[in-house]
């Protein structure tokens, strides 16, 4: 998998995609990557890749993962290494506490867990090291159109919906994986106090390939499926949730009728 893209500077907390910079430890100034999959409240992932700065050379490659969380409100985010992917000899995995400009084009802060840990300083960018195929295959993807932390409550609240990237397989009603940690984060956004006694519309979409009848009781199925999983994982009581589906009439594409982005689920602030 390639590094995830560089999202867009318009949301300045947004810190999903690729920071690339400099970090310093016992072996010295070291280049580094680290690809940003997911920044919420409550959990971050990460890839932490290093190689060597022209500025000292002998510094090795290797790679491993981060988890962490992330305050978008401060911009404080806090990551702690993980499992190696590709370990050279005697090194350490590290741990980031650092903060995001208000711009959201540095993310800078200090560095622990290794001998002689000092700071880190990162910017926005593409990679200039390419990264060895173990740390490539693990590269974290952020899911393209992924609502970030902080930003379903503003949408709900100043937009009153949000067309959430909660995909579906063709012609299933089951929950993909790679869905599950925005649909987690629309969980722990109903339950703020400014949402936890709202009633919320969970509308199901789907492409347009198809006869329309099967395709209106699978986007019911599918607005139903999330609806039972913030049921079972969060505990919202099910008459806070209103479920409807409407098949083929409201594509998100409609110039290209079959593609997945119209296999969703439309979230929609009630009364």
């Amino acid at each position: 998998m390639a590094p995830a893209a560089a999202q867009s500077t318009s949301d300045p907390r947004s810190v999903v995609g690729p920071w690339v910079g400099t970090y310093v430890c016992a072996q010295g100034l070291t280049g580094l990557t680290l690809s940003i999959a997911e920044a919420t409240p409550t959990q971050a992932r990460a890839l932490f890749h290093f190689y060597a700065d022209p500025r000292n050379p002998r510094v090795p490659t290797g790679c491993f993962t981060m988890t962490g969380q992330y305050d978008p409100a401060s911009g404080r985010l806090q990551l702690k290494g993980g499992d190696w992917l590709l370990k050279p000899g005697g090194y350490r995995v590290v741990h980031f506490d650092g903060h995001v400009d208000a711009e959201g084009r540095r993310f800078t802060g200090k560095v622990s867990g290794a001998p002689a840990c000092k700071q880190f300083d990162l910017a926005r960018g593409p990679s200039p090291a390419m990264p060895p195929a173990t740390c490539a295959i693990a590269m974290p993807v952020a899911q393209a159109d992924l609502q970030d932390a902080g930003r379903l409550g503003d949408a709900l609240a100043n937009a009153g919906r949000v067309d959430l990237n909660i995909l579906f397989d063709f012609a299933q009603a089951t929950i993909r994986p790679d869905s599950v940690p925005q649909l987690d984060e629309l969980g722990r956004t109903l339950l703020t106090p400014a949402l936890s006694a709202r009633r919320i519309g969970i509308h199901g979409h789907t492409d347009a390939v198809g006869n329309a009848d099967a395709n209106l009781q699978l986007s019911r199925q599918r607005a139903a499926a999330v609806a039972a999983y913030l049921q079972r994982a969060f505990g919202i009581a099910s008459q806070r949730l209103d479920v409807q589906g409407f098949g083929k009439t409201r594509l998100k594409q409609p110039g290209n009728p079959g593609a997945e982005a119209n296999r969703r689920v439309e979230i929609v602030l009630l009364e």
